[in-house]
């Protein structure tokens, strides 16, 4: 039998409870009147996952203190993820580490999540403003991937655009913003693994428009053999020193010229990227606490 106390997650009360099986529980009462238990074990597991990951290495006690738990408590939840594989240690006096086998829990998790629930609000909201279509894009495997796109939902489309769209690295406004901002080790093994890859256009003095695209702030695109009737600028979207996605808005050329075009979108392209990275670190911050 379960000894189970009244819990008020609205008032932010919960009392511990155990089962019969000696796991401590917690009763929460949400506001749908639907009640399920959470684990307190599995909670404080999931904590001191986190804190190896920030610190890198830890002992029990260090373990113990930054978890705010007793030292047998954090010691016996360690043995219990050392014996599982996530964790690791030479000897009893060394501490412990995280083990190859936590990547396998983000593996079901893709860019693709974060940027529906963080940037898809914005993006519709910038389409509202600005009325031309845009896109996000991540980095995948030598090109730029649509995940995201208001194509569909802009009357000044003139193409046809979908999600799962491969964008072309070194051409494209898109790639060209990616290439600049990413961090230099990153950037040269791109640059490597297009070289080897067959049917690759390769412009030239590529590392000098590289270089103007750092220093303008944004990639951009004048027409092109793949969409002659387009232009478009793209803004990276960084989290620390890594690029984790670009946002692009495409004009039609014969309508705007390029220094038009930038002055009147560049500044909300920006102010779309800058609230979805304060959002992006928010709960990148959350998820670590």
């Amino acid at each position: 039998m379960e000894n189970v106390q009244n819990v008020d997650i609205v008032s932010g009360r919960a009392d511990a409870a155990t089962n019969e099986h000696g796991y401590e529980l917690t009763w929460l009462r949400t506001d749908m009147a639907s009640n399920y238990h959470a684990v307190a074990g599995l909670q404080k597991g999931l904590r001191i996952l986190r804190i190896l990951n920030r610190l890198g290495e830890a002992s029990t006690a260090r373990v113990a203190a930054e978890a705010g738990l007793p030292r047998p408590t954090a010691h016996r939840l360690l043995e219990t993820l050392r014996g599982e594989g996530y964790l690791q240690r030479a000897s009893l006096r060394e501490p412990y580490r995280l083990t190859l086998l936590v990547h396998t829990l983000a593996e079901g998790y893709h860019d693709v999540d974060w940027i529906e629930e963080i940037a898809a609000p914005v993006l519709a909201e910038l389409r509202a403003e600005v009325v031309w279509p845009t896109d996000v894009a991540t980095y995948d495997g030598g090109r730029m991937v649509i995940r995201l796109t208001t194509h569909s939902s802009s009357p000044l489309s003139i193409e046809r655009v979908s999600r799962g769209r491969e964008i072309a690295m070194l051409t494209s406004a898109t790639g060209r913003a990616y290439l600049a901002f990413c961090p230099a080790r990153e950037r040269a093994a791109i640059l490597e693994q297009l070289r080897s890859t067959p049917g690759v256009r390769w412009p030239a003095r590529l590392e000098l428009e590289l270089a103007a695209t750092r220093k303008r702030g944004y990639g951009l695109r004048i027409r092109g053999s793949v969409q002659p009737k387009t232009s478009s600028i793209a803004v990276p979207v960084r989290f620390g020193l890594r690029v984790i996605a670009c946002i692009n808005l495409h004009w039609i050329h014969a309508a705007l010229k390029p220094e038009t075009a930038v002055a009147r979108y560049l500044r909300p392209l920006q102010q779309a990227v800058a609230r979805i990275e304060k959002e992006f670190a928010k709960q990148a911050a959350a998820s670590e606490a």
